[in-house]
């Protein structure tokens, strides 16, 4: 029982990895800043999304007993589960997450110490030798593992233990001494719930939740494998809820003493240099570039291995080499607008990617039942593609949308897509149903 335990909080460790990269540093914290005494609230809901649905995502995958998530999807059709695939491995890789690799480090630390620089300048030299190094390393991946596992993961985790501590014996100040800004004042709730798509983290759990169930061990019952990842996703969550929590308390704290950064790296990184001073912040930004740089690798590993995978006359190599180049020419239009050009793709593709997973999670035998998938899957892309419209000032304005955002069921929780997709399914259901009583009458 003990060694289930230990196994389990090792899958934990393994699970977080993958979860938490630096950038998920600078969304609760900006969160915090701008909701002051709505804090608990916004939070609440950047935790459901950000954590709850990540770590059903990663339940998911091992429920499915698939060895990838392509696989996993086929039942949708095999164009869809490739295009979906793709889609997802996109956004986490050269089109968002992986730029923001660069992005973060450098504003949470370099921006700061050095403030007079010519900051377009600099964030192109950055990023220029921060994907150099991260393409040479990811065609030798193997010469950072033990890095990564000795030094950069503890230092960093250790450091930002320390920053925790002192926040929590002296904080700037009480939480709730301002109120939340425009965007957070009306629904905190909603919009933490639609910030904590930024942390990508469900789609993270959907493609990387086959890494931990291949680090499973094959010993006892196939029910013991999958209690071990339900056992492991719990304690990942609870640690990645309580880092979050802390976070954006730390945010809100500062709000009364700091200017309200526009970004949640230049926060972070003004918040340090209140407690611990600019050389504090070199060290510390030195640290996160190499957590960063262990992130980026990773990413770049695994979408070029997809990614040459389905198209055979692109090498590995060459994939290294156009992801990587892709990233660091989007790093370079800076964190606040990477962070704004990504909610567009999120809120597309995050409804249909809550909808695979609460459709694998809790419909019985599933895989077999392709007319409620039919229904479920044509319903929930015209929710993702009215998600997309309704954030447009072309539309959001209209009598539909209008309608759409403010009377619809669960509306006040910025979730209206829900409504649709639950009439997909209960039409196919229906559909399923008829089509099987006409079946045993034949």
């Amino acid at each position: 029982m003990k060694n289930r335990f230990i196994h389990r909080l090792v899958l934990a460790s393994l699970l977080f990895g993958l979860f938490f990269g630096a950038g998920n540093l600078i969304f609760p914290i900006s969160i915090g800043q701008n909701s002051g005494a709505s804090t608990p609230l916004s939070i609440l809901g950047f935790i459901v999304s950000g954590v709850g649905l990540a770590c059903l995502a990663v339940i998911f995958t091992a429920k499915s007993k698939k060895a990838s998530l392509e696989e996993s999807l086929q039942p949708y059709g095999k164009v869809y589960a490739r295009v979906f695939t793709i889609l997802l491995l996109l956004t986490i890789g050269p089109l968002f997450a992986l730029p923001r690799t660069a992005t973060v480090p450098y504003e949470v630390s370099i921006r700061l110490i050095v403030p007079g620089l010519d900051h377009n300048l600099g964030l192109f030299i950055y990023s220029l030798l921060f994907f150099s190094l991260a393409t040479y390393l990811a065609l030798k991946p193997e010469k950072i593992k033990g890095l990564v596992g000795v030094f950069i993961n503890p230092m960093f985790l250790t450091m930002l233990g320390i920053f925790f501590v002192v926040f929590i014996i002296n904080p700037m100040g009480p939480y709730d001494s301002t109120v939340a800004t425009q965007i957070y004042k009306g629904a905190p709730f909603t919009v933490g719930f639609q910030d904590g798509y930024q942390t990508m983290d469900v789609l993270a759990a959907m493609m990387f939740g086959f890494v931990v169930i291949h680090a499973n061990d094959k010993q006892g019952e196939p029910h013991d494998h999958f209690k071990d990842i339900i056992h492991a996703s719990v304690y990942a969550g609870i640690l990645m809820l309580i880092i979050y929590t802390l976070l954006s308390f730390m945010g809100a704290s500062s709000a009364g003493i700091l200017e309200i950064a526009p970004n949640g790296g230049l926060a972070f990184g003004e918040i340090f240099v209140h407690y611990f001073g600019k050389v504090g912040l070199g060290f510390f930004g030195i640290l996160i570039s190499l957590a960063c740089l262990k992130t980026a690798i990773g990413l770049i590993v695994s979408s070029s291995t997809y990614f040459s995978t389905i198209i055979p006359k692109l090498t590995y190599s060459k994939m290294v080499f156009i992801t990587s180049f892709s990233a660091f020419v989007i790093s370079n239009f800076g964190l606040s607008a990477i962070i704004e050009y990504a909610i567009p793709v999120l809120n597309f593709i995050y409804p249909l990617a809550i909808v695979h997973v609460f459709v694998g999670l809790f419909l019985k035998d599933w895989e077999n039942k392709q007319s409620i998938l039919n229904f479920v899957l044509s319903f929930s892309i015209l929710a993702s593609i009215l998600e997309v419209l309704k954030t447009m000032s072309m539309f959001k304005d209209t009598k539909f949308f209008i309608f759409y955002t403010k009377s619809l069921p669960l509306s006040n929780y910025g979730i209206s897509w829900v409504n649709i997709s639950v009439l997909g399914f209960i039409l196919g259901l229906i559909y399923y149903k008829f089509t099987q009583n006409e079946q045993v009458s034949h």
